[in-house]
């Protein structure tokens, strides 16, 4: 069982010990069934269905590998690594006015730029719609010379890229493109564009809001989830790309700021969220890998680890899936094996490190 030294609370170690035991939603797809988390959060509570999900992830073959190849590995990259392609952000809602928040994907190019790595913006409207964003990204990429790159989106831009990967001219525009690092992102929509949508009063006063910040309600109409939305449809990436979605997981308790906490509690309903309307059972639609980060709302910021180290270790799994042809799941666990006999348990970003119960 995947343990946190020291640094999950005694309700957290009790929590994830009995969903690991929990008999019923064995399989992760399972688990991640809509429906079936829902009842789960209807019965035994958010925290609880929250902590089921990521317990099968975290122990699957699909995604747990990944899960352990990132624990297994040192905090610090080895003397002379260096990353063997460019990174290029796709940057989400906001990114210009609250850079803070994480949008501008701070959290990947401080972790790039500590191993000299070349790290490029896409872009994008600060609040822009989903066509245009996804016009320029597709302009943008057709535009690069031919070298490897890792596209990292934050949030929104999960959103724009989605769109782009439909777009007629993605075949030539991504044809650079060898792995896409999706933070928080928002693939299928937002149950919060519903709740705001579903009170005459919310929409006047979003849409005044919006329109006193220079904003355009209607791009924000666009992230809904659900029938009838841009986003309701599969993310369908070109088929050389590979892809790592990291999603947070977070209780009540690991909820960053005051804005999440108002989030979780609107769409409670609907079933565990990340804090800012990403709907966790959503995972089950990502093509590629899912990296479950505990404790971490949508903004990334995990009290029981260094996020910075989880993403210069992530850095580290994309350069070696660049480098070689798409990984099986067995590669991945040799890959582990061999970290983990390499160096000493991490210190950094000890929550992931493998124990045999």
């Amino acid at each position: 069982m995947l343990k946190v030294d020291g640094l999950l609370t005694p309700y957290e170690e009790s929590l994830l010990d009995r969903a690991a035991a929990w008999p019923a939603l064995r399989d992760w797809r399972e688990a991640a069934d809509a429906d079936a988390l829902r009842a789960v959060a209807q019965r035994e509570g958010l925290d609880f269905a929250t902590a089921l999900l990521y317990v099968r992830l975290r122990d699957s073959a699909e995604h747990g590998e990944l899960v352990a190849r990132v624990a297994a590995m040192p905090d610090r990259p080895p003397a002379g690594f260096r990353f063997p392609a460019r990174i290029v952000i796709v940057p989400g809602a906001f990114h210009r006015d609250f850079p803070e928040s994480g949008a501008d994907g701070r959290l990947v190019r401080q972790a790039a730029r500590a191993t000299g790595c070349r790290v490029d913006v896409i872009p994008t409207a600060n609040f822009g719609t989903l066509s245009e964003n996804a016009e320029t990204i597709c302009r943008w990429l057709a535009a690069q010379p031919p070298a490897p790159i890792v596209l990292v989106s934050a949030s929104k831009g999960a959103s724009d890229l989605k769109m782009a990967f439909a777009r007629p001219e993605a075949a030539g525009a991504f044809r650079h493109v060898r792995l896409w690092v999706n933070l928080s992102g928002i693939a299928f929509g937002t149950p919060l564009v519903q709740w705001i949508l579903a009170s005459r009063w919310r929409r006047f006063y979003y849409r005044t809001l919006l329109r006193l910040r220079g904003y355009d309600f209607a791009v924000a109409a666009e992230l809904g989830r659900g029938p009838g939305s841009p986003l309701a449809g599969a993310v369908r990436m070109p088929a050389h790309v590979q892809a790592i979605h990291v999603v947070g997981f977070p209780l009540k308790r690991h909820l960053s700021n005051a804005l999440a906490r108002r989030c979780h509690r609107r769409v409670r309903d609907v079933g565990p969220t990340d804090g800012a309307g990403i709907v966790l059972a959503d995972v089950s639609r990502l093509p590629g890998h899912v990296y479950p980060l505990w404790g971490a709302d949508h903004y990334l910021r995990p009290k029981n680890c260094d996020a910075s180290v989880v993403a210069g270790k992530l850095l580290r799994v994309a350069a070696e899936m660049i480098e070689s042809p798409p990984r099986q799941t067995d590669t991945l666990a040799a890959a582990a094996r061999a970290s983990a006999s390499a160096a000493d348990a991490p210190t950094g970003c000890r929550a992931l490190r493998t124990e045999v119960a």
